[in-house]
């Protein structure tokens, strides 16, 4: 019976957790897939920041957090978006890494 209490106290710290990291991000997993699809397009991250900003002026994005994004290192959880945009999501994360990870290595001079 020990064992069934542990795993719910889990459960229910991971959703706490999860519901935190959510509400740290201040904002919505729709402006992320934006983000990762401008950056792959080539635009600069101040350009998309303005252009969220003039969209939806309530957004509560910052620069920083449109920068940090960029990395592609944001998580988004399966349950804020239906499975075929989440697997877009997934795909568009990828491809942010790629990016990144292409554009270090010119950086240092290691193609």
């Amino acid at each position: 019976m020990d064992n069934y209490f542990k795993n719910e106290y889990v459960k229910q710290k991971k959703e706490r957790r999860k519901n935190k990291q959510i509400i740290k991000r201040k904002i919505d997993a729709n402006e992320v897939i934006f983000i990762f699809e401008k950056l792959l397009e080539g635009w600069k991250t101040i350009r998309i920041y303005n252009t969220i900003k003039q969209t939806n002026p309530s957004s509560q994005i910052t620069k920083k957090q449109v920068e940090n994004i960029s990395t592609g290192n944001i998580k988004i959880y399966d349950d804020e978006l239906e499975q075929d945009r989440f697997l877009y999501y997934q795909n568009l994360r990828k491809q942010i890494y790629e990016l990144n990870n292409n554009h270090k290595h010119t950086e240092n001079g290691t193609t």
